[in-house]
């Protein structure tokens, strides 16, 4: 049975009231909140492992709060929202959260896209320190910050781990499978349009910071790291 606390976002009461079900069936334990500001007062107080954060609120709206968090947390945060739009999901991820979830959802579902998450954010805690380096960028693993040149650049948690996959075999081409894998996704709930945007968002971050393109799409396949000199450094 897990320990974990999930910090859950809504203000709508039964929806609230559901997740709370489906999750504390699974041993976890809910904390919640029915707006933004209370959402972040409860996220400051307390340990939590994953915040699962309704798009559709009253000001500060999830997207605020989403972007809030981000600021001082890696924290895995998975969106709720009823409209399964591109633009929606691709809000989302712009704002830093890791996964979304169109409702109405199953309780099983839920509880396995929480389950996903809370791994993948596990195994990369416990993963060696060190840097990749390529074509200018240092990926740095004990902050989880990308340099170029002499700047940092803010990527997300799953911006992160997208680029560290491919840092750290610059010559391999990686599924879709492997990369969804490699970000805490599952293949079985994740779109395309879910990878590519991630893909996209990065691509461009890094352009606007003055660096080179080091991500391209095979077609059919997935994704490689575009790298003429790529070298691996570990400490410890």
């Amino acid at each position: 049975m897990s320990n974990e606390l999930i910090l859950v976002v809504d203000d709508n009461k039964d929806v609230r009231a559901f997740v709370r079900t489906a999750l504390e069936v699974e041993g976890y334990s809910v904390l919640e909140a029915s707006g933004g500001a209370e959402a972040l007062v409860n996220f400051q107080a307390n340990k939590v492992s994953l915040v699962i954060l309704d798009l559709n609120m009253g000001q500060p709206d999830g997207f605020e709060v989403c972007r809030e968090i981000r600021r001082t947390s890696n924290v895995p945060i998975i969106m709720l929202t009823d409209r399964g739009e591109e633009m929606d999901e691709a809000m989302c991820l712009a704002s830093g959260a890791d996964d979304y979830i169109t409702k109405p959802v199953s309780p099983r579902i839920l509880a396995l896209r929480v389950a996903t998450q809370i791994r993948h954010a596990k195994s990369e805690g416990a993963k060696r320190v060190g840097t990749f380096n390529a074509n200018g960028l240092t990926l740095d693993l004990e902050t989880r910050t990308l340099h170029i040149d002499q700047a940092t650049l803010s990527i997300t948690r799953t911006e992160f781990d997208f680029l560290r996959l491919l840092m750290e075999h610059p010559k391999r081409v990686f599924t879709r499978e492997q990369v969804i894998q490699a970000i805490g996704g599952s293949s079985d709930f994740s779109s395309d349009h879910f990878l590519d945007t991630h893909a996209s968002r990065l691509r461009l971050k890094i352009k606007n910071a003055g660096g080179p393109k080091v991500i391209v799409a095979v077609r059919g396949v997935g994704y490689r790291l575009i790298s003429t000199q790529s070298s691996e450094e570990h400490e410890g």
